[in-house]
C-alpha cells in the first residue's frame, strides 16, 4: 500500500498590487494557518514538497533550497541509480522500480536529494509502520533507500547518508519450520515418486528451489557424488522466467551429495533432457504447481487431512483436480504431523540437521551457499548457540581427568 506524505501543504497563486503574480503555499503549524510566498511557481512547488516530507519546521530552514539548490530529486537520481546497476538481475531492479513507484515517490521523491535529512527517513519509517507494513518490508526498502544515498554520497552530490543511523523496527520474521529427520521420512512417504528424488536432493543439499530445478545432467558428478551450481531460475517482468546466475557470488557452489541419492538419480540422469527434473509433461518445474499440485496435498496428507481443500470449488464449477489420480488412494496419515513446512523449510531442516551432527556453521555456510557466515548465523544463530552452550559441558567431560577432586 502506498504511504501518504506525513505534512500537508498547498500552493495557489495571488495577484500581487504591482501587477505580478506571487505563489503561496499554505500550511498548519501549531493548530495554526501558515503561509509562505514565492515568485515562481516551481520554487513554492518545490519548497512545498520538502514540508510534506519533512514538516514546516525543517522545512522553514531549508528555504534557500526552494530557490537555489540545483541537486536531483530523490526521483531523478534514483531513476539513474536504478538505471545504471549493472549485475543485478531483472527481478530485483523491478523490486527498486516498485519501491520508489509506491513507497518512496510520494514521500521523498520530489526532494532535492541533499534536503533529504536523518529524521525525514526517520518519518518515513515510521509512516510505513503506521500503515502496517511489514518490519522485513520497511528493511528491504530501506536497504535499496541506504544504498542509494551512499551513492549519492559516492558522487559528491551529499556528504553523508541519511540512512546510516536509522531505526528499523523490530522484524517479526516468518516463523520457520523445522522438520526432524522422522518427520522428514514420513512427510516424504506422501509425496509422488515421481517428485521424491527432487525433494530428497532439496533435503540433503540444501539448495534453494531455482538452483535445484534448473539443474542439468551435467551438473552432477556421480562418481564424486557432487552437483555443481552454476545457473538458477529467475523472473522479471521484462523477461518473465528465465535461467540466470545463482543468487549471489558465494551460490556458485558444489555440494557433495549422499550416496544412497546419487543412486535414485543416476536413471533421470542417464534420461539426459534438458532438465533432471520435469513436471508430468516433461516441462520444467515451477514452484507454484508444484505447491498446489504436490507439496500442499502431501502436506495436508501427512496432517491427517484430505489431500484438497474442497471449500475451494465454486458451485458452478465441481472440484476437479489435475492430478491424474495420484491422490485417489492415498489416506490420510492417523497420527499427523503436526507441522506445516513450506517447501524453503527442507533448506532450514538441512541446516539444522547438520548444526546438530557437530559441522561447523563455516561448513553450513558454505553448502547453503550464502555470502558471508555472518547471514548464516543471522538465520540459524540459535541453533548454533545450543551447541556453543553445550561445548562448556564438552570440555568437562574431555578434561575430566585433570579437573581437581574435591575432598571435603
Amino acid at each position: 500500500m502506498p504511504i501518504k506524505p506525513p505534512y500537508s501543504a498547498s500552493v495557489s497563486p495571488r495577484p500581487r498590487a504591482d501587477g505580478t503574480t506571487a505563489f503561496d503555499v499554505r500550511y498548519r503549524e501549531e493548530g495554526k494557518s501558515r503561509r509562505v510566498s514565492f515568485d515562481t511557481s516551481r520554487a513554492a512547488e518545490k519548497w512545498a514538497n520538502i514540508l510534506r516530507a519533512i514538516g514546516p519546521k525543517d522545512a522553514l530552514a531549508m528555504l534557500n533550497i526552494a530557490t537555489l539548490d540545483t541537486s536531483p530529486t530523490v526521483d531523478d537520481y534514483a531513476a539513474k541509480y536504478i538505471n545504471g546497476k549493472s549485475g543485478v538481475e531483472g527481478k530485483t531492479l523491478d523490486h527498486y522500480r516498485t519501491y520508489m513507484r509506491l513507497h518512496v515517490s510520494p514521500t521523498l521523491g520530489q526532494l532535492p536529494i541533499d534536503a533529504v535529512t536523518a529524521d525525514a527517513v526517520a518519518a518515513w519509517i515510521n509512516a510505513q509502520t503506521v500503515a502496517g507494513a511489514a518490519a522485513k518490508s520497511i528493511k528491504n526498502r530501506h536497504g535499496f533507500l541506504s544504498a542509494m544515498f551512499q551513492s549519492a554520497v559516492d558522487d559528491d552530490l551529499i556528504t553523508k547518508n541519511p540512512c546510516a543511523r536509522s531505526r528499523l523496527p523490530e522484524s517479526e520474521q516468518l516463523e520457520m519450520v523445522f522438520l526432524s529427520p522422522d518427520e522428514f521420512t514420513n512427510l516424504l512417504a506422501y509425496i509422488p515418486v515421481k517428485y521424491q528424488p527432487f525433494v530428497l536432493l532439496l533435503a540433503t543439499t540444501g539448495l534453494r528451489w531455482g538452483e535445484a530445478s534448473a539443474l542439468r545432467a551435467g551438473d552432477f558428478d556421480l562418481d564424486r557424488r557432487t552437483v555443481r551450481v552454476s545457473r538458477a531460475w529467475k523472473y522479471s517482468s521484462e523477461k518473465g522466467t528465465y535461467i540466470g546466475p545463482p543468487k549471489t557470488r558465494r551460490s556458485r557452489r558444489t555440494v557433495s551429495m549422499p550416496e544412497d541419492l546419487c543412486s535414485l538419480l543416476e536413471p533421470l540422469i542417464a534420461e539426459d533432457h534438458e532438465y533432471v527434473f520435469t513436471n508430468a509433461q516433461g516441462n520444467p518445474l515451477r514452484q507454484q504447481q508444484f505447491w498446489e499440485w504436490v507439496w500442499s496435498p502431501a502436506r495436508r496428507l501427512a496432517n491427517g487431512l484430505p489431500a484438497f481443500d474442497k471449500s475451494r470449488a465454486k458451485r458452478e464449477q465441481p472440484w476437479q483436480p489435475r492430478t491424474n489420480g495420484v491422490w485417489d488412494a492415498r489416506k490420510p496419515a492417523s497420527k499427523p504431523l503436526g507441522k506445516f513446512p513450506r517447501i524453503h523449510d527442507l533448506r532450514h531442516s538441512h541446516a539444522s540437521w547438520l548444526l546438530a551432527e557437530g559441522y561447523g556453521i563455516d561448513v553450513v555456510s558454505r553448502r547453503l551457499g550464502h555470502e558471508s557466515v555472518k547471514t548464516t548465523l543471522d538465520v540459524y544463530g540459535h541453533i548454533s548457540e545450543e551447541r556453543l552452550n553445550a561445548a562448556g559441558d564438552g570440555i568437562g567431560i574431555i578434561l575430566a581427568g585433570a579437573m581437581p577432586q574435591l575432598v571435603k
